[in-house]
Parts: C-alpha cells; structure tokens; sequence
C-alpha cells in the first residue's frame, strides 16, 4: 500500500474515532445532536444529558413532587405514545395512564384519604447502578419508601428510552426483591395486630384491604361507574371470589390488584371504576400467561439495543 493510501486510511479511522466520540461522550461538546451522528433515526445525547434526564424523572417521582404530577394526569416527562411494563403489574399505554400510575400510585391518602397505604410515599433515592449510551438509560435506584409508621427501602431497576425532546418512550421495569418486601410487609402487620399465624395475618389483611377498596368505590363509582350493587356485595366479591394475590400478579384478577387501581380512581373514575370492579376492566384480568408475557414484543418504538445492533439466537452445541 502507497503512502497516500495509508494516509487515507489513518484519516479515515480518525474520522470514526471522532464520530463515536460524538455519539457516547460523556459530556463532550458537540456539533450537532441530530440522529444521524449515530448512524439512525433515534437521538443522540451525552451521557451527562441521559443522567441529567434520568435525574429529572426521578426528582419528579419523590413525594410530594409526585402529587402535582399525578394531578396533571398529562405529564410531559412521557411522550404521548409511552410504553410501559412493570413485570409486577403489566403494560400502561400513553401519556395520561403512565402520568396516573407511575406517579398516582404512590401518592398514597394525599388524593384518596383514607385509603389504606401499603406502598408508601417515596421520599428519597440512591442511584447504585447507571449506564448510558444515544438514547438509552439503565439503572438500579433504591427508593426509600415512607409508610408513616417505618421507613423501607426497595431497588427498582430500569430500561428507559428517551425521544429527542427528552421525553420517556419506553420503559420497562421490576421492583427487585418485592416478594421479600411484601414478606416484610406482613411480618410487621402481623406484629401489630398481634396475630399468632400468617393464616390469620392474611384473613385480617384481606378483609382491611377489601374494606379500602369497597370505600373508594363508594366515593368514586357512583351513577353508570358503579360496579356493585352494594357494599356487602363488594365485600363479598373481593374476600371470598377472588385470590389476595401473589407478588408479580398485581396485574391480575387479584385483590391485590384492585388495591393498587384505588389510589387512581379519584383521578378518572370513568377509567380505573372498572378495575375495582367484578370484570378487572383491562387491567385486573388473567388475560395472559407466563410464556406470553416472556415472549411478547411489547416495545415498538425504538430499540432498546441501539446503533444497527440486531438480535441473535445462539444456540448451544
């Protein structure tokens, strides 16, 4: 190879360094943030605007931050076409359901007194793990909970992806150990009511809870939202006809369920009614199994694996 060749070479691969260098650098100054720099139609932030981004969401997610957000029922920190899953829920489309349940959810008596709180305000974070590249966030954030009487705290782990206007498309989400929680949860129920087996933990715990949504269902779901006939008929129903849950089905034909769609129904009760309700709405409902949740391509907006990267099936010889 000629020296001019060489030369060519040597430019050429600069050139590339300086690209990439464009498209992960953390913080490092650029000279355009369209999509192309990275070779696609997707944006391309530093990793300081990623964790300057994810750090927005997560100050709006702290108590009593949470409470206005919820109130907007339209958060713009979701873009109008958001998907969502938590593996122990399931998946929330759009803009105004996310704005409801990532944030209404833990907004606990603030927006539906009386309502018995088991999930807690948020009202500190610690982000443990963090990685960053184009338009992809990934974390690990220990969330501390306030349950009134104790504090607790719970790991959450996250795949975000963000669109040019910084705005959340895609998330896909766990609550790490939330079975152990959940335990925890009921050990110190248990204690204070002073029960001498879980089977009468669980029985006290079941009829609390049912009486907590059978109260936001009076208050809410009145006229054509009214889901049963009358408060023994909803008592009944979620004490005897359905399961109190396991941990991952709290997107399921649960009380547990139905416990979490409470603390939403005084935001639209013409939406979440239903989900207090006998049918599940949408959301309350055994609608799929364990293959079909592992299996489904849910995320269609863009790629969590960015840059050309394709999937492959490798398979063991």
């Amino acid at each position: 190879m000629g020296k001019h060749n060489r030369l060519q070479v040597i430019l050429y691969a600069l050139g590339l360094l300086v690209l990439e260098s464009r498209c992960v650098g953390h913080g490092q100054d650029r000279s355009t943030k369209q999509a192309r720099c990275c070779g696609s139609q997707t944006p391309c932030f530093t990793y300081d605007e990623l964790w300057k981004m994810h750090k927005t969401f997560w100050n709006m997610h702290m108590y009593p931050n949470n409470v206005e957000a919820a109130k907007s029922i339209n958060s713009t920190i979701f873009a109008e076409n958001v998907i969502g899953r938590v593996e122990q829920t399931r998946e929330f489309l759009g803009r105004e359901l996310n704005t409801e349940y990532i944030f209404g959810l833990f907004t606990g008596v603030a927006l539906n007194p009386g309502a018995i709180e088991i999930l807690g305000r948020p009202v500190a974070y610690d982000i443990i793990h963090f990685a960053a590249t184009d338009y992809v966030t990934s974390s690990a954030v220990v969330v501390t909970y306030n349950h009134s009487s104790y504090l607790s705290p719970l790991e959450i782990d996250s795949f975000i992806t963000w669109n040019s206007h910084k705005q959340i498309t895609q998330y896909d989400v766990t609550f790490r150990r939330s079975d152990h929680s959940l335990d925890l949860t009921f050990a110190r129920f248990q204690r204070t009511i002073g029960a001498s087996s879980l089977a009468q933990t669980l029985n006290v715990m079941t009829q609390a809870l049912a009486q907590s949504v059978c109260t936001a269902h009076d208050r809410y779901c009145d006229g054509t939202n009214q889901q049963y006939e009358s408060r023994d008929v909803c008592m009944k129903f979620l004490t005897q006809e359905i399961r109190f849950g396991k941990v991952y089905e709290q997107g399921r034909n649960t009380l547990l369920c139905r416990v979490l769609h409470q603390y939403m129904v005084a935001y639209r009760p013409q939406v979440h009614c239903p989900h207090l309700g006998p049918s599940g709405g949408d959301m309350c409902v055994d609608d799929k199994d364990y293959e079909s949740i592992v299996r489904e391509k849910l995320y269609t907006n863009a790629p969590f694996v960015p840059r050309g990267k394709v999937d492959a099936s490798i398979a063991v010889q």
